[in-house]
């Protein structure tokens, strides 16, 4: 049996944003679906939007551009959220004063929840089996705003609390153990304790960051 065609409505005037929206939740359903950018095409996105192919190149010149868009876009939702976590300076577990180190930890527990409340999202911006082309043609991949947000976190420690507080290494140090911890967990086949998570972030936090 042929594969049924559900039409969008055509956009009205002015219409057009909400179109590219649809485009770029379609592509990320699918990326995170099939876990290989290969194997995303145009006119799979646009047969999930219910529009003709032609019409997402009004928005996009080609897949790469939808891609990439897609993917900053998540990575710049989880920079959103880790901020306002440690701008919100404390985490859920704690009635503790607002300082850089409960900023922290507040950013730790919301990289944790995130992955586990988002995690097509999740698997979309670490999962996805990417095309691999020459680094020097490539833009500078939007995974190192994420970077940025857990240099600025460190940086605002007083000088008392790391070594080298606000290097990049540093900061590279402390996501990878903390993505590590979440990755795993979220292999295993069973339930992910979210208290547990939440414990052994606190626990990472409490080996690499004095005082």
């Amino acid at each position: 049996m042929a594969e049924t065609f559900k039409r969008r409505a055509p956009s009205q005037w002015g219409e057009g944003g909400a179109l590219k929206e649809e485009i770029l939740a379609a592509a990320a359903r699918l990326l995170a679906e099939s876990g290989r950018e290969e194997a995303l095409s145009l006119r799979a996105v646009a047969r999930e939007v219910g529009i003709a192919a032609p019409s997402v190149y009004l928005h996009f010149k080609d897949r790469s551009e939808l891609v990439a868009t897609v993917t900053r876009r998540a990575y710049e939702k989880l920079v959103a959220e880790l901020r306002e976590a440690r701008d919100g300076g404390t985490p859920h577990t704690s009635r503790a004063p607002h300082t850089p180190r409960t900023a922290l930890r507040a950013m730790a527990h919301r990289y944790c929840t995130f992955a586990l409340e988002n995690p097509r999202r999740f698997r979309l911006m670490f999962g996805v089996e990417r095309i691999v082309g020459p680094r020097e043609d490539s833009p500078r991949h939007p995974v190192w705003l994420v970077l940025g947000a857990w240099e600025e976190a460190l940086a605002a420690l007083p000088a008392d609390h790391s070594g080298q507080v606000g290097a990049e290494q540093d900061a590279l140090l402390l996501w990878s153990a903390l993505h590590g911890i979440v990755t795993i967990a979220m292999a295993l086949p069973y339930e992910v304790d979210r208290r547990g998570l939440i414990q052994r972030a606190d626990d990472l936090l409490d080996r690499v960051v004095a005082g």
